[in-house]
């Protein structure tokens, strides 16, 4: 009996032995990508098709008259895209049948040609280069820098397994989608008025697909201690609707954030405004804790908010009988006319509120031991949630469409909310959740787009 094991055990070990050896070296799209490279994505085909529930059937009914070249693609392994510093951007994937790829584009008129050892397909400025193995797809600025293209493609098929950076930052993220890419691309008017050191950041992201969630965790490489941010308390006294349309949740400290704020042109113009008649500075000053941010209902005629907050002190409050507009209705609450609109706010328990809904002011101060914060919040850095079933209830010409389109109706209903968490200031996870599996959301999708 013991010897019979001993050779069970040999013989699992041997097959898992073969399968690394042979099933290692798969993966030639990977060789592809360029050591220099300073943002990469990487798809996982199979894995996605296999998240959502899709039949091969439907796979081939959305190609099309693609079949054929998605038949001599290796679906199987991951496929590649990268962008390098000196502007060199490309798709590798591996290749199942390259006999049957280089057949399956000459039907569409793409004639290849060999050299060394390559095919070679140029379409306008699209260049494609084809082994045994894989293909990589680049493009070329202008038609003179085709040749020279064409010679750093050449050397990147034959480069063989190298180290890099940017490939193995995709490596540690999760999901059927990953990415790494550095954020300096983006136009410094985007980022002149973000935290020092965000345009050197590295986002790092991975999309998963869960049950009944579609979520994407991204985190940042930078350095955000200069952000007046805390992890959320969960103490903070207000409330708010049970299933407001919008509802986020943060720890702010005031006296930081102000001149953050007066940096940015149009908000410090807005300040300028309101200090005329309130004192929005030192209000802003006294924020000192945990702040929650809801809006009731999707409601674009009659908008309403509620802001709730925890003060450090109630300074701001001395000098409320001589501000303009402002009109006081009970020890600490005013309410504050401005072009033919009301806000209410006051304090209660060193707590802020701010509200354009008199029976919102009034439920905050009658029930200011009531909770906006749930357990799930506590130690988050953010908390945003946004409820999509309200977004499509309001709008009558929407909500009419959809209900003599059933299956659009029953696609649209299957969408619950879209949550945004950090659990730090560098880690965010976007998340859409769903009633319904999303395999099933999927199915309805592929029947109503093939008419099946």
């Amino acid at each position: 009996m013991k010897k019979l094991i001993i050779a069970l055990v040999a013989l699992l070990l041997a097959g898992a032995a073969a399968y690394w050896y042979f099933h290692r070296d798969s993966d030639k799209a990977r060789e592809v990508v360029p050591e220099d490279a300073t943002a990469v994505a990487v798809l996982e085909p199979a894995e996605l098709i296999q998240s959502l529930g899709l039949k091969e059937d439907k796979v081939k009914k959305l190609t099309m008259n693609y079949e054929d070249i998605l038949e001599a693609i290796n679906l199987a392994e991951p496929v590649y895209a990268f962008t390098t510093e000196k502007g060199l951007t490309g798709i590798a994937m591996n290749v199942k049948d390259a006999e049957k790829l280089l057949k399956a584009i000459s039907v569409y008129g793409f004639a290849s040609e060999e050299q060394n050892g390559l095919q070679w397909i140029v379409n306008n400025s699209t260049i494609g280069c084809l082994d045994e193995d894989k293909v990589l797809l680049c493009d070329a600025s202008t038609p003179s820098a085709q040749d020279a293209l064409m010679d750093v493609m050449s050397k990147l098929m034959s480069q063989g397994k190298k180290e890099v950076e940017a490939l193995e930052k995709v490596d540690e993220q999760e999901g059927v989608f990953r990415l790494s890419a550095p954020l300096k691309g983006i136009p410094e008017e985007y980022t002149k008025n973000l935290p020092s050191g965000i345009s050197d950041a590295i986002l790092n992201a991975g999309l998963q697909i869960g049950k009944k969630d579609i979520s994407l965790s991204a985190n940042l490489t930078t350095d955000f201690s200069s952000l007046p941010l805390a992890p959320i308390e969960g103490t903070l006294a207000g409330i708010g609707p049970e299933d407001p349309f919008v509802s986020v949740q943060f720890n702010l400290r005031g006296e930081q954030l102000l001149p953050l704020l007066r940096e940015v042109p149009q908000i410090r113009s807005l300040l300028l405004a309101l200090n005329m008649n309130v004192d929005v500075d030192m209000m802003l000053k006294a924020v000192n804790g945990d702040v929650s941010f809801v809006i009731p209902k999707f409601d674009l005629k009659h908008p309403d908010f509620l802001v709730t907050a925890s003060l450090a002190n109630t300074d701001f409050l001395k000098n409320a009988d001589d501000w303009d507009q402002v009109h006081k209705l009970g020890a600490n609450d005013y309410v504050f006319e401005y072009e033919g609109n009301r806000a209410y706010f006051g304090v209660r328990d060193k707590n802020l509120y701010i509200t354009t809904n008199v029976s919102l002011a009034n439920n905050t101060r009658d029930n200011a031991k009531l909770h906006v914060f749930n357990s799930s919040t506590k130690g988050k850095y953010l908390s945003a949630s946004l409820n999509i079933g309200q977004v499509l209830d309001a709008y009558p010409g929407l909500a009419l469409m959809l209900r003599t389109m059933p299956q659009v109706r029953d696609i649209a209903d299957a969408f619950e909310s879209v949550s945004l968490v950090a659990d730090t200031p560098q880690n965010l996870e976007l998340s859409i959740q769903t009633k319904k599996p999303v395999k099933d959301i999927i199915s309805n999708l592929m029947t109503l787009v093939t008419g099946e």
